[in-house]
């Protein structure tokens, strides 16, 4: 990329384009949104009083500990006791139904290493039916009532599945949302 410099920094929200970055463009720093709002020490995080909700980690963020971590930051920084599966952090395997389609073109341009050499089999076809059976098994696995993503692929999957699935920004914005 020309009129990069080591000084650049690049923002991200979904686990993909973080991965994106690193691998196609390594030069730029790059952080996740959740980083800034874990430092911001004016931000208005709502309270959910303990409630304990499930962590669900993404496949795409499986070796950045940092954003596993700062997701955890910020569910307990909004009065949330996190509940832990099996297959969480560097064990991640779960992408909602986006490793049971074909890889996306963009893949192989943007991170091959990534998600295609790194990525082994993880990417299966899958017929919907296949695919809505799978994820309710998944989401048999899960004790509580709601379960946290950072991933909307991991989203759509929980919803498939038959959880309860909160995306991380929408309890996020509920304190926003109250300051209106």
């Amino acid at each position: 990329m020309s009129g990069v410099s080591h000084e650049d920094i690049a923002v991200y929200v979904c686990p993909t384009c973080g991965a994106f970055l690193q691998e196609h463009s390594p030069q730029i720093k790059s952080i996740s949104v959740w980083e800034i709002l874990d430092e911001d020490s004016d931000f208005p995080w709502p309270d959910y009083h303990g409630e304990v909700i499930t962590v669900q980690d993404c496949w795409r963020a499986y070796d950045n500990r940092t954003l596993q971590n700062t997701i955890r930051s910020i569910l307990s920084r909004m009065n949330i006791i996190t509940e832990e599966i099996e297959a969480s952090y560097d064990k991640a395997d779960y992408c909602g139904i986006s490793l049971l389609k074909p890889s996306s073109p963009r893949y192989e341009r943007f991170a091959p290493v990534r998600f295609i050499e790194n990525a082994g089999n993880k990417f299966v076809s899958r017929t919907e039916e296949e695919q809505r059976i799978l994820m309710q098994k998944h989401c048999a696995q899960f004790k509580t009532d709601k379960v946290v993503c950072y991933c909307t692929g991991c989203l759509e999957g929980l919803s498939i599945g038959g959880a309860n699935g909160i995306h991380l920004i929408d309890l996020v914005m509920n304190s926003v949302q109250e300051i209106k």
